[in-house]
């Protein structure tokens, strides 16, 4: 999948159906929260400054990665 230099929009990613299900499993408690309404249009590279902090860059960096590989 093409990320777009991470400006992929959330939107986007959910929109494909292994994307969606590659989140749901890594941030499960993100895609039922509310919060994901108000980021559908942010770019993937807003959402990781947003929430780098909280997540381990580990996870981060294998998440990209699969989501690189769909």
């Amino acid at each position: 999948m093409d990320l777009k230099n991470n400006q992929i929009t959330v939107r986007e990613l959910l929109a494909n159906p292994k994307a969606k299900e590659i989140l749901s499993r890594e941030f499960p408690d993100l895609i039922n929260s509310p919060l994901l309404g108000m980021a559908r249009n942010m770019s993937l590279k807003n959402v990781l400054q947003l929430g780098g902090g909280r997540v381990p860059k580990e996870k981060i960096d294998r998440v990209l990665k699969e989501l690189k590989s769909i």
